[in-house]
């Protein structure tokens, strides 16, 4: 059984990782925008980085039979 706080702990960084890529989405949207193809897609590459790293932890605690907790 995973340990409470280290449970509490990943939810959290679950909900951080989800948080940067949709701030680095942002930033795409914007230099998509602006006629920056380049730099968008560089910040896209960067989204996808983040959600596949909230995904592993998301992953994890579904392995380990804990509930995920999703923040708004």
């Amino acid at each position: 059984m995973l340990d409470a706080k280290v449970k509490e702990l990943i939810n959290a960084q679950i909900n951080q990782e989800f948080y940067s890529e949709y701030l680095y989405l942002a930033f795409a949207n914007y230099f998509y925008d602006n006629g920056l193809d380049g730099f968008a897609n560089w910040y896209m590459i960067q989204a996808q980085e983040e959600r596949d790293h909230a995904m592993l932890f998301y992953t994890y605690l579904q392995n380990q039979n804990q509930a995920v907790t999703l923040e708004a």
